[in-house]
């Protein structure tokens, strides 16, 4: 009996898509990693540009959102 495994890389795009942009607003250290192994799973199964720029904005987006952070922290921290 031989079993076929489903190749397709729809759910990992979408989700690699979405995690990306949550990136950018809500717990990078939680989501960016996420869109990082999402595109790196899309990857192999068919969808080699998507996977590749996932992981870049995903990389992209932590930066900029860990940026935002440290400035609104250092911000709100001299106005207390």
């Amino acid at each position: 009996m031989e079993t076929t495994t489903k190749r397709d890389p729809k759910v990992f795009v979408i989700l690699g898509w979405i995690f990306a942009v949550v990136t950018l607003f809500f717990l990078p250290i939680l989501f960016g990693p996420a869109a990082i192994v999402m595109g790196a799973l899309a990857i192999p199964r068919g969808a080699k540009t998507q996977g590749i720029l996932i992981i870049l904005l995903a990389i992209v987006f932590m930066v900029i959102s860990f940026i935002l952070g440290a400035l609104a922290f250092s911000y709100l921290s001299t106005r207390m």
